[in-house]
């Protein structure tokens, strides 16, 4: 039930991508007739940089796997890749700090691995969090 849930929100989410405070990352690089998956310690570092810029906005999703013009394209990686990905909300932020993370997630999409991070904004007015460059 709550897959369909996300699966919904998902799909909404990317087609306000440019609207709301939600980034696409797609999962390859290179050009169309020669895609391949782009390095996980790359997306990673993405991963951080944005989710840090989201709590210190007004919070957002990151979607990885769907192309900046909605194309579902999910990612090729291995599942150990894919968990370093989803950890990076704790290895790529400073560990003193804690993002206000809603949940950060592997969805089959279309047949497709989609990840999918949702926070909230840092309550404190005070604290701005900072992305550790691994």
């Amino acid at each position: 039930m709550i897959f369909s849930i996300l699966k919904t929100v998902l799909k909404i989410a990317f087609s306000l991508a440019k609207v709301i405070f939600a980034s696409l990352k797609s999962a390859y690089e290179g050009r169309p007739d020669g895609k391949r998956p782009r390095p996980v310690t790359l997306i990673c570092r993405e991963i951080g940089e944005a989710l840090v810029a989201f709590a210190n906005a007004d919070g957002g999703e990151l979607i990885i796997g769907i192309e900046d013009d909605g194309e579902i394209t999910g990612g090729f990686h291995k599942d150990d890749e894919i968990k370093q990905m989803l950890d990076a909300v704790t290895t790529h932020v400073f560990p003193q700090q804690k993002l206000p993370l809603v949940y950060n997630l592997k969805i089959m999409l279309n047949d497709k691995v989609v990840l999918f991070f949702k926070l909230t904004k840092v309550r404190k007015k005070s604290t701005n969090l900072r992305m550790v460059v691994v």
